[in-house]
């Protein structure tokens, strides 16, 4: 080699070096270096961090080799301005002859005790080598913090919910975590993600039943503390239902009393009488609300709002049910008039057998309390034999 091609090589191998050496420090203070030198490793984790670390020592072996090459390299051309023949002969032998032996793994083998050299690399060649095997390692080490920080994220979200859950419980107060351990679950998902961590690139995420157990933690408690700030809106709106009841009940009563002045032997079930029961069951939410038993007041509340709507429907029903028969004495009465009227136009309004009829489903009808089966079938008696009259004509 000339004086001008050392002095090219040097400088390129002195560019290459310093490319390297930011390489290598970047590569050794990778955090995900961190993680596979802690051991416990297992699955494609631990396959990736033998693969790395074996690639780390062979590296550093190499890099060092290098430095020490590249030192001498320039300690020989220091030594004078013009360097001469014996001089360039060793540069030359130093820059382009294969002077590193290599063990069969890329390890540097500084002298034959060390080992018969498997293979034998320039310096320019160990530097490439160096600098491919490095962006390799750099790369890997990325997959694996990617990795890490993919099983990071899938933990991140059931852990803030279970934190969320815990803070608002705490904020919540009363019974809010009765029949929950949020340390238990708190423990179970940070041995699920140091277990998830001993192999991020297969990890899968959460256990899905650990995960479900902690959403239904979290909805459990967003209900009840949606309850809370509710519950001043919902308890006035209850309160305005069961007043609606009240009124319901009484006009239902009403209708039953006059029913049964009217009306003989109604059959009607017992008239309406919720609302005293509905009243002391609010009084009751109050309560549970002021010691502040979150899950028994989500439960009585739906039970009362579920009983109001229940009372209010079979007041309706039963007002129902006995303005029926009210209305049903009046249907009767409209009818034996139409029949009456009929008669009249046939001229059979003094006919002995059919006045008679007439006469007896008449008194059953205004007669109170009315006999409402017997004046009916009066009535379809009076229609029968009206009927039949018509049809064979007046005897």
């Amino acid at each position: 080699m000339s004086r001008d091609e050392v002095d090219r090589a040097i400088v390129g191998l002195v560019a290459a070096y310093d490319r390297i050496s930011a390489a290598m420090f970047e590569m050794d203070a990778h955090p995900a270096l961190v993680l596979l030198r802690g051991g416990g490793l297992r699955g494609r984790t631990a396959e990736v961090a033998t693969e790395v670390l074996g690639a780390v020592e062979v590296l550093w072996s190499q890099f060092a080799a290098l430095g020490a090459q590249l030192d001498r390299a320039k300690t020989v051309r220091a030594e004078r301005s013009r360097p001469g023949d014996s001089e360039l002969r060793l540069l030359t032998s130093v820059l382009r002859h294969p002077i590193v032996g290599l063990s069969a793994s890329g390890m540097v083998l500084d002298s034959l005790a060390a080992g018969t050299p498997a293979s034998w690399q320039t310096v320019p060649g160990l530097a490439d080598d160096l600098q491919a095997v490095a962006a390799e390692v750099v790369h890997a080490l990325g997959e694996v913090e990617a990795a890490s920080g993919r099983v990071a994220k899938l933990y991140a979200q059931p852990a803030a919910a279970l934190a969320k859950a815990s803070a608002d419980a705490t904020n919540l107060g009363g019974d809010a975590l009765k029949g929950s351990d949020v340390d238990a679950l708190a423990g179970k998902l940070g041995d699920a993600q140091a277990e998830a961590l001993r192999d991020p690139i297969g990890a899968s995420g959460p256990p899905p039943a650990l995960v479900s157990e902690i959403d239904a933690l979290a909805q459990r408690i967003a209900d009840l503390a949606a309850l809370r700030s509710a519950y001043p809106e919902r308890i006035r709106s209850l309160t305005t239902a069961v007043d609606e009841v009240a009124a319901a009940e009484a006009e239902a009563r009403e209708v039953y009393d006059l029913a049964a002045t009217k009306i003989a032997n109604t059959g009607l079930p017992p008239a309406p009488d919720a609302v005293g029961g509905l009243r002391a069951h609010l009084a009751q939410l109050g309560q549970l609300q002021r010691e502040g038993r979150w899950l028994r007041l989500a439960d009585e509340l739906s039970n009362v709002e579920g009983s109001v709507a229940r009372a209010k429907e079979r007041a309706a029903h039963l007002h129902e049910a006995a303005a029926g028969l009210l209305e049903r004495r009046t249907e009767l009465r409209g009818r034996l008039d139409a029949y009456r009227a009929r008669a009249g136009r046939m001229g059979l309004v003094e006919h002995e057998e059919l006045s008679a009829r007439h006469r007896t489903a008449q008194d059953l009808l205004y007669t109170s309390p009315c006999d409402l089966p017997a004046a009916t079938r009066a009535v379809v008696a009076y229609q029968r034999y009206l009927n039949q009259l018509t049809e064979r004509g007046n005897p």
